[in-house]
């Protein structure tokens, strides 16, 4: 199985934090309600399958289907969808940079009458790695 998560997931981070309208939003693998600092951006790999068109005769895997969830809860009712939108636009440019192909993006989900959710979908192509000196390198694909 070829796992880039770490890389997602730091990727993410940064462009979320880096940008100085969200320095205090919570990038996380995971949403636990009660303990959450909002804006939390929730990063989750859904989908981590072989690219059947690309294996060997024998069946090694040399390439993954990837696909990235991210969920930005927001708990300010005037501007929770404004807030989703500006952060998913971010995690957008980020993950275009790595070469994902966004799949959707849904429409603010009104989960409790203060928490909201707005999410979107990301798919990518990644090869196994390659070792070059001590870094291992993938090489991304959109398709």
């Amino acid at each position: 199985m070829i796992d880039i998560e770490s890389k997602v997931f730091d990727t993410i981070f940064n462009a979320v934090r880096a940008n100085n309208a969200y320095p205090n939003a919570d990038v996380t693998t995971g949403f636990d309600e009660k303990n959450a600092v909002f804006p939390c951006v929730v990063v989750e790999e859904t989908g981590n399958s072989p690219y059947r068109s690309a294996n060997t005769d024998d069946c090694a895997e040399n390439y993954t289907r990837l696909t990235y969830d991210v969920s930005v809860y927001t708990n300010d009712y005037d501007t929770a969808k404004t807030i989703g939108k500006n952060i998913l636009k971010i995690v957008d440019d980020a993950l275009q940079g790595l070469k994902f192909r966004r799949v959707h993006r849904n429409k603010p989900l009104n989960i409790a009458r203060t928490l909201f959710r707005q999410y979107g979908r990301w798919e990518v192509i990644v090869s196994k790695p390659e070792t070059v000196g001590k870094k291992q390198i993938y090489h991304l694909y959109r398709r």
